[in-house]
């Protein structure tokens, strides 16, 4: 490919045109997916009676943090892969490390969010009669996480940017700090994914050898809803954020390859989260899918089929209706 003035400076070699064209429409689907699968996921959240605040404050940001990342860096990665491939426009470095800043906070946040949730429904799991979290807690734990992730990320960037530091030192703390960033949080969450999954089967076990499991069942079943909706965002976001950590703790290879590879499995978790929240929720589901039948009822009825024409029909257009027995007798 032709050589162009794009900075994409930490790759060695030029970068194929077909993995760019990959790139560029993963990045596209990623973008219109995810915005619906996000948007769907808060407005259930939203709209649930059997949520508490405390915790909707919480998943409204975890969710809103995926449904950023699909609005604003999944657009700029295509809008760059398609200047990189067609070399027919320039892209301010300005521009690149903004969305570069957007990237990494919205990262970490989102991890952050994922191991406040993690713990809190351990910890609910292992002691359901525990006080719940207050609102203004989990207004105050949101409003941390950002600013902790925002203020931490510009200390490693701007000096990188405005030359105070060079590049082989600002990658050694960078790949410090992502340590306590992106592969920590991993090991919590799933510290606390095996935690819950332990309970639960410890629960179910004394369940059903109680006198009392048909009272408790329906507490039961209540408990598990939110509990197995939860676990299925904690397994998605392992599987699809584990390569991500690891990649950015280890040395970086140059290879543009294993870039596009770990990053394409890192964005799936951005449609596949919420849609996990939403299929394992019941609530949720038959919510989701009861609007969408509303919707496609809707649409149905606003644009009807065009019925194919007929031929002139002979018979009168005015007819008499039937008269009963009655009015028949009072004729004779």
């Amino acid at each position: 490919m032709a050589n162009c003035s794009v900075s994409w400076g930490f790759f060695s070699g030029s970068i194929p045109d077909s993995l760019l064209e990959f790139f560029i429409v993963y990045c596209s689907a990623v973008c219109i997916v995810g915005t619906i699968c996000n948007v769907a996921a808060l407005w259930c959240v939203v709209g649930c009676s059997r949520t508490r605040p405390s915790i909707k404050v919480l998943l409204c940001a975890l969710f809103s943090s995926a449904l950023l990342m699909c609005l604003v860096v999944m657009p700029f990665m295509a809008h760059l892969s398609l200047a990189k491939l067609w070399c027919d426009r320039e892209v301010s470095v300005r521009a690149i490390q903004g969305s570069l800043l957007v990237y990494v906070v919205l990262t970490e946040t989102e991890l952050f969010f994922i191991v406040v949730l993690a713990f809190l429904r351990s910890l609910a799991v292992w002691s359901p009669q525990r006080r719940h979290v207050k609102l203004r807690t989990s207004v105050a734990l949101v409003v941390g996480v950002g600013l902790y992730a925002t203020l931490s990320t510009l200390g490693l960037m701007v000096p990188y940017w405005v030359g105070a530091m060079d590049g082989h030192t600002g990658t050694l703390i960078g790949q410090a700090m992502n340590v306590p960033h992106f592969f920590l949080p991993v090991l919590l969450t799933l510290a606390c994914y095996t935690s819950m999954i332990f309970v639960v089967r410890r629960n179910k076990r004394r369940l059903a050898a109680s006198q009392h499991a048909a009272t408790a069942a329906g507490h039961h079943e209540v408990m598990d809803q939110a509990t197995r909706a939860m676990l299925a965002v904690f397994i998605s976001n392992l599987l699809f954020s584990f390569p991500h950590s690891i990649y950015h703790i280890l040395p970086r290879d140059g290879s543009i390859l294993s870039y596009v590879i770990v990053h394409c499995v890192f964005y799936t978790h951005l449609f596949v989260d919420p849609l996990a929240y939403l299929c394992s929720n019941a609530h949720h589901r038959r919510r989701v899918l009861h609007t969408f039948a509303s919707c496609t009822h809707w649409a149905g009825c606003r644009h009807p089929a065009a019925s194919p024409p007929h031929a002139a029909s002979t018979l009168p257009l005015h007819t008499t209706p039937p008269t009963s027995d009655e009015q028949r007798k009072e004729l004779r």
